[in-house]
């Protein structure tokens, strides 16, 4: 048990595909939930715009830059199962896998789903 986060690509034959995947990211997932879902955090499927995906990754680098604005641009979110809350190496890697995961995204013109489940 414990969060599960995922950036789906929908595909031109209604397809879904995995394009990015996140355990316990707890910052990422708090992120999507204030700037994607409206504060709504109910598991359900959201669409991601690349704008959204170029101002997450704007507050990511910003962050690694910038460890003093971790919890002004990219706060830990406390949950069931959501992870540590610490702004420690597991949230650093959080940050670095959340660039890996959109930089080559923002090159495409398809459309993108962000999901939860816990």
């Amino acid at each position: 048990m414990g969060l599960d986060m995922m950036l789906i690509r929908k595909t031109d034959d209604d397809t879904r595909e995995e394009v990015g995947y996140w355990r316990k990211a707890n910052a990422i997932h708090g992120w999507f939930v204030r700037n994607v879902q409206n504060n709504v955090d109910d598991c359900g499927r959201y669409l991601v715009t690349k704008d959204n995906l170029r101002s997450l990754l704007m507050a990511c680098e910003l962050v690694i830059h910038n460890p003093a604005m971790s919890s002004t641009y990219l706060p830990t979110t406390s949950g069931f199962f959501f992870g540590g809350t610490d702004y420690d190496s597991g949230y650093q890697r959080d940050l670095d896998d959340t660039i890996n995961i959109i930089t080559p995204l923002l090159e495409s013109d398809d459309e993108y789903y962000y999901e939860s489940s816990w």
